[in-house]
């Protein structure tokens, strides 16, 4: 009799752990585990966002000083600066010093790469026409690395685009 009552016990127990064991998430414990993921999420997108942005403005700086640098040699070998071409076209023997396939590509920051002379105000130049950058994003570059002005220092919004003054 001992051996019937422990044997139906001990069943009864493994029933109940196996029955448990098999017991999956609820509804509710989903549903808290989806909307913390959604709020990390929403936490995480303005930063990455704000990341772009900073990369896109310091990509934007490196091809300012290695443009700005080719056309100071530039005008050192030939005795003048580039030629005006127009956005996305390089100017006549500036593709011996800056890869044409990058100065007809969009800039960092949006629009064309366009090299300027004797126009705009400025005597030589060059910078991105039509840009799609906000004036916040224009500003965050000002202040990072230049006087803070969008209008005075080496980098100025002209006419719609945002140009590098080599020489005024």
């Amino acid at each position: 009799r001992y051996d019937i009552i422990h044997s139906h016990h001990t069943h009864t127990m493994h029933a109940k752990n196996h029955h448990r064991s098999l017991r999956g998430f609820t509804l509710v414990e989903i549903m808290i585990v989806v909307i913390i993921i959604g709020l990390l999420a929403a936490l995480a997108i303005p930063t990455i966002h704000n990341s772009q942005k900073a990369a896109k403005g310091a990509t934007f700086i490196n091809d300012i000083r290695t443009y700005g640098a080719a056309a100071e040699v530039f005008s050192l070998e030939t005795g003048d600066y580039p030629e005006e071409a127009g956005a996305g076209v390089m100017p006549a023997g500036l593709d011996e010093y800056i890869p044409t396939m990058k100065w007809t590509a969009e800039t960092p920051i949006g629009g064309r790469w366009d090299f300027v002379k004797d126009d705009k105000g400025i005597v030589s130049g060059f910078g991105a026409s039509g840009h799609t950058a906000s004036n916040v994003q224009l500003m965050h570059i000002e202040q990072k690395w230049d006087d803070g002005s969008l209008s005075t220092g080496k980098l100025r919004s002209l006419d719609g685009g945002y140009y590098y003054v080599i020489a005024e």
